[in-house]
């Protein structure tokens, strides 16, 4: 490419009438475009390589969000800023001179006489053949695109070899990398760039040559809360208006991504129910089951406790796991090839709260014994150091093992407890709470927000619902066992066939 136009450049330009207030290290500063903006958040707006031309009223009256906003701009990537001679921006101060001495970036002044639009059209004409080059990029982009309609890898490696730019995405809430490229940052780069915000830079040092490069991230306005990381080769065509090509192009990737795995979700937690009830011949069955991934003869449940089982079946679809799901307001349930049981509950475990894991089972008509064991190993999870249990470790247990009794006792011990009427289940949610904080009073009470006398009144309308008394160790110990029956299978019905 030819010169590209600088800050300097502007400067000494006599008829663009620019003087330099501060940061004349960044003179060299490249200039692509110049933008006029007056919201509060330029750095929003603008992008790599623009300079921001502003009358002031973006700009803060105080020092202090000054000097905040040329480190937004600066970390922006901006190329400068000018501010019109117009008396209506607040005053400069020299916090915010000092500032921009220190991190090079240039404070211009623009001449009261010199309109903005002289500024902006000297910037896009002396860019001119740039601007065309990014028009025939963008053009290659779609071009590229609408030869993979469908693939989102495919996708990504097209937009990277486009740009001259190594990228993934990850989902902010869990971290995970959903959809891969040729970029491979750490986990800790990951979680760093995946906090909400509109750019964060970290340092990857995952290079071959063992230097630093900088990676950066955007947010998606995708199905699914995403981030787009991003390491540029040192081009200068990643601009705001590059950027938002990308950004849309990577978003639809990632969406058909999103869409043809919950479909895949769906067909998995459906094959699930025909298998439980019966209701199909087991062999067509079988080779639904392969066609969705699970080619082992020997397969594994794991049982997850969690409020929030999009974000395991995230992590896990992440992890490359092919499973079966069943997805309840507690738990998620899987069903997992053997050889893939390690990497299920590695992916699973961070997010979950306990993770209780099957025997493997090899005949489907086996699965709902599956199920009862995973959840039943789940509620002896809790207990484990990691927070994980196998069916074939944990036999001796007191909790039922399978969902009858469970059903049984959770409904001899906790009686009227269980009702749907919202006075009830305000008392069972503090009998579980009471039970879970060690029967302490205080600790209850504080994570209730209730008064002491409140909770004393609740603790004797629950001894008068069970018959119980909440002093008793036996009366305790069953309705221990009652409330933690009541969490791991309170979603299950008391019976199913299992073929």
């Amino acid at each position: 490419m030819a010169d590209l136009l600088t800050v300097g450049d502007l400067v000494g330009m006599p008829t663009l009438g620019q003087t330099v207030l501060a940061g004349a290290d960044g003179l060299d500063h490249v200039v692509l475009w110049a933008h006029s903006c007056e919201m509060p958040d330029p750095w929003s707006w603008l992008g790599p390589d623009e300079l921001l031309m502003t009358v002031g009223l973006c700009l803060p009256t105080s020092s202090k969000d000054q000097v905040a906003l040329i480190e937004h701009l600066k970390r922006a990537q901006l190329s400068g800023m000018t501010v019109g001679d117009d008396q209506m921006a607040p005053p400069l101060t020299p916090e915010m001179f000092a500032a921009a001495n220190r991190l090079g970036f240039p404070i211009l002044l623009t001449d009261h006489s010199v309109p903005f639009i002289t500024v902006g059209r000297t910037v896009a004409l002396a860019n001119e053949a740039g601007q065309a080059q990014q028009l025939l990029q963008i053009s290659r982009l779609y071009r590229a695109l609408n030869s993979v309609p469908s693939n989102p890898a495919e996708a990504i490696a097209a937009m990277e070899n486009t740009f001259g730019i190594r990228m993934a995405v990850a989902d902010r809430v869990t971290g995970a990398l959903i959809l891969p490229g040729a970029l491979d940052p750490s986990p800790e780069t990951v979680r760093a760039l995946s906090r909400p915000a509109k750019e964060r830079e970290a340092t990857n040092l995952g290079d071959e040559s063992g230097s630093a490069r900088k990676t950066k991230a955007w947010e998606l306005a995708a199905v699914r809360s995403s981030v787009l990381l991003v390491e540029e080769s040192g081009s200068r065509m990643l601009d705001a208006f590059a950027l938002t090509h990308l950004k849309q192009a990577v978003t639809v990737a990632v969406n058909n991504l999103h869409t043809t795995y919950m479909l895949t979700v769906a067909q998995g937690e459906h094959l699930t129910s025909l298998v439980l009830a019966g209701q199909m011949p087991i062999d067509v069955l079988a080779e639904q089951c392969q066609e969705l991934g699970l080619t082992e003869d020997a397969m594994v449940v794991i049982a997850a406790a969690t409020d929030k089982p999009n974000d395991l079946l995230t992590v896990l679809h992440a992890a490359g796991v092919a499973h079966l799901p069943r997805r309840t307001p507690a738990q998620l349930i899987c069903c997992v090839g053997h050889s893939a049981v390690d990497a299920a509950v590695s992916a699973v475990k961070p997010l979950a709260q306990a993770v209780g894991v099957s025997e493997p089972f090899s005949a489907l008509t086996d699965l709902g014994r599956a199920i009862d064991k995973a959840v039943w190993a789940l509620a002896a999870a809790p207990r484990q150091p990691d927070g994980v249990a196998k069916y074939e470790q944990v036999r001796g247990s007191v909790l039922p093992r399978d969902n009858e009794t469970a059903h049984e006792i959770i409904e001899t011990v906790l009686g009227p407890l269980i009702s749907a009427d919202a006075r009830n289940g305000r008392l069972l949610i503090t009998l579980i709470r009471f039970l879970a904080n060690d029967r302490s009073w205080t600790a209850t009470a504080e994570e209730l927000n209730i008064h002491r006398q409140s909770l004393g009144y609740r603790l004797r309308q629950i001894e008068s619902a069970t018959g119980r008394s909440l002093k008793d160790s036996r009366d305790i110990a069953e309705l221990w066992v009652a409330v933690t029956a009541w969490s791991i299978f309170r979603d299950k019905r008391p019976s199913r066939s299992t073929g």
